[in-house]
Formats: structure tokens, sequence, C-alpha cells
């Protein structure tokens, strides 16, 4: 019988390798550096706050995995760059880039935002995934690396919910860029693919509960799966399979990992 992807465990093949997990310092970003340095990847640990990424670099060296933290705001082009250059420097590649960091608004109608509520969600949510792509992959493209870059957006950028329009807005903007990426660098080697969760416990779900338990309950009721939540764990194998090398002949596609919201 011929060899093909099952005869070895994909895991294996990315030992040595480099992932840069913006957002890994916590929630699905944190679950992410886990496999990726379980798997013997080298792990840059950036995003904000600083002391967290810092700490949680720490916490990975400890389990005995390569790793290293760096503040980034990924709303600032030059401190993008900056981790990047670092990466490489201390690890001599780039080979996988994750973005998992966002944020949410308190809920409103969308007859009562402001633009200061559109530029401060649209700058995280949407302008920091594009500067980190775009940058990871000029970097990729001069080091002669067929790398692969996952986004993660939201299952609420494809099922909209009353109001959280910007939110869902924002995240079907990372659907499209991941598209429209994935055409541009594609001539490179450069595969870019992303992940949309449902409800998932992170931080940020954890407060959306604690302030609105009947959220929770409304959540729990739309959701078919007889699993109404998600796990870290599960968005992070998510993640962890677009970067894998069973998957080299997957680009632009964004994994709807929502406990079936979508479908209904």
């Amino acid at each position: 019988m011929s060899k093909n992807w099952f005869s070895k465990e994909p895991s294996t093949q990315m030992a040595g390798k480099t992932a840069m997990i913006m957002g890994g310092g916590s929630g699905i970003g944190k679950a992410t550096a886990e496999l990726f340095g379980a798997a013997g990847c080298n792990l840059m640990i950036c995003g904000v706050p600083e002391q967290l990424c810092l700490d949680t670099a720490e916490e990975w060296r400890a389990e005995g995995y390569n790793a290293i933290g760096m503040l980034c705001d990924g709303t600032k082009q030059d401190m993008i760059d900056a981790t990047i250059e670092k990466t490489v420097d201390e690890f001599g590649s780039l080979d996988y880039v994750i973005s998992t960091a966002g944020i949410a608004l308190p809920r409103m109608n969308a007859m009562d935002t402001t633009e200061a509520d559109w530029d401060k969600i649209f700058a995280v949510n949407a302008k920091a995934n594009w500067f980190v792509s775009t940058a990871a992959a000029r970097k990729m493209k001069e080091l002669g690396t067929k790398g692969k870059i996952v986004l993660v957006s939201s299952a609420r950028g494809i099922n909209a919910m009353e109001n959280i329009a910007l939110y869902s807005t924002t995240k079907s903007a990372v659907m499209g860029m991941v598209r429209a990426l994935a055409v541009d660098f594609a001539p490179y080697g450069i595969q870019v693919n992303g992940i949309a969760p449902g409800y998932v416990m992170t931080p940020m779900v954890e407060k959306v509960f604690a302030e609105q338990p009947k959220q929770q309950e409304y959540v729990y009721s739309r959701t078919p799966s007889q699993v109404k939540m998600g796990s870290l764990e599960e968005m992070a194998m998510g993640i962890f399979f677009l970067c894998s090398p069973v998957t080299d002949y997957t680009t632009g596609q964004t994994l709807i990992m929502d406990g079936g919201w979508s479908i209904q």
C-alpha cells in the first residue's frame, strides 16, 4: 500500500517550525499555542497586555516548549513589523501566523452607534488582521516560505443577531479578507484560512454571560447541537488542522465551528 498522509502523524511534520500567535496569551490563542508547542513548534506569543504574553511564554517554557513573548498592538504597523522581525531573528523562520485578537462592544442598536464605536472595533477586529496578514506574507515571501495564515472571525459574521451589528460587520469583513488575501498570496505559496467560532467560553463570553444571564439561556436554546458551548481546545484544533500538512490544498476557507447555528 502506498504511503499517504495517514501514514504519518501530521504534527510530527511541524516540529522545528515557527508559529506567531497574536492574542496568544489567553483564550483560543493560548489553547492554540499549547498545541503548536506540543508539536515541537517555536512559539511567539504576542498581543496585549505585554505582561500576559510574557507570563504565558514563561509558562510554556516551563513545559519544555521553545517560546518567547512580546507586546504587539495589532493596530500599529510598526509594532507588527517589529514582532515579525523579532520572531525571525530568534527562531530563523516564520511558518504559521495566527490572529485570534478581537473585541466586542456593549450591545446596542445600530442606530445608537457612533463614529468612535466604529473606529474602535474595526481597528482591532479588521484593521489588525489586515496588518498582521500582509506583514506576515511579505516576510514569508522574502524568506521563500510557503506559510499558512489563520484568522479567527465569528459565526456572528454569518448569522446576524440584534444589537451587535458592528461586531457582526467586522467579523464578516474578516471572512471576506480570508478569501481576498488567499487569492493575492497564492502565487507565493502562502495559504490563508480562518475559523468562525460560535459561543466558546472565553473570558469575553464569560463577561457577557455574567452581565446578561438571559443571553446564556438564549444561546443554549438556539444551539442545535447537544453540546451547547464550544471548547477552547476544539477551536485550537481547528486552527491547528488548517496549519497542518493535511490542508496544503485548502485556502480561502473559513471553518464554521458553531454548534449548528449557521445551518438554521
